[in-house]
């Protein structure tokens, strides 16, 4: 038994290696809050739970140590492409908070992001938690670990990434990113370009009012407002996002 327990061993380490790196590297469970020792106590875990699965169709493992480290490193690729294609969701909202935080004069109130450890403008903030807390009210981090399961069937331990398809299939999710963001903050984008074209046509009919004084209050005012009536339609293009990621995820794992 133990013998036999010693021998599973670089097989398990293997595993570990794929499941830590899709934790590491998604959007839930890199937060910087979260302790070191609770993020590999958890790799350890679901490792442990994924195991059973792939254990039977085991494969013949490299005899050197080069070709054992090559093999990691792969696995390790494999991690980040599933964690990172969940990311990039979270990263249209955080575009979209940039793009109305700009329009709103709120791009220099900038602070630090707990999710990212990054700093971020307060509206990206916002999107963040909303679609942190979205995301795991529809059960995405289940669809990380369903990923991360099928991946042991599309590339086994020994076998090789499509890189044709998974090329090709990120570059077009980094496009939806961009269009993503840019449907998200576009309501608030156009309200405020006329708001600035109202100004403008005061500051000619007005000459003695300084509208600088009027226009960044104003924008920021009737920015918060449109947000807040938008609320609903942020929250279900969050959702919709999301139930596409989850095709985008799976369709990823599946050509690899």
């Amino acid at each position: 038994m133990l013998i036999n327990t010693i021998n599973l061993l670089p097989l398990f380490t293997i595993v570990l290696f794929r499941t830590a790196s899709v934790l590491f590297f998604s959007p839930i469970y890199n937060q910087t809050s979260i302790p070191l020792l609770v993020k590999i106590g958890l790799a350890l875990v679901l490792s442990l739970a994924v195991f059973p699965t792939i254990s039977n169709a085991q494969q013949t493992l490299p005899d050197n140590l080069t070709s054992f480290i090559l093999l990691i490193f792969k696995e390790i690729a494999i991690g980040f492409l599933i964690g990172y294609v969940a990311t990039m969701a979270f990263g249209a909202f955080v575009m979209a908070g940039e793009l109305i935080s700009t329009d709103m004069g709120l791009s220099m109130a900038e602070m630090v992001d707990p999710l990212l450890g990054d700093r971020v403008n307060p509206i990206s903030q916002i999107f963040q938690l909303m679609a942190f807390i979205l995301f795991l009210s529809i059960n995405g981090h289940h669809w990380l670990i369903n990923a991360l399961v099928l991946s042991y069937k599309t590339v086994p331990i020994t076998g090789f990434i499509e890189s044709g398809f998974t090329i090709s299939k990120l570059v077009q999710m980094f496009g939806g990113l961009f269009v993503s963001a840019i449907k998200v903050a576009a309501p608030v984008m156009i309200i405020m370009g006329l708001i600035v074209v109202v100004s403008g046509f005061l500051a000619k009919s007005m000459p003695q009012l300084n509208i600088f004084l009027v226009i960044f209050p104003l924008k920021i005012l009737v920015g918060f407002l449109i947000l807040a009536m938008l609320f609903p339609f942020v929250t279900r293009s969050m959702e919709y996002l999301f139930n596409l990621l989850r095709k985008d995820i799976f369709s990823l794992v599946g050509g690899m």
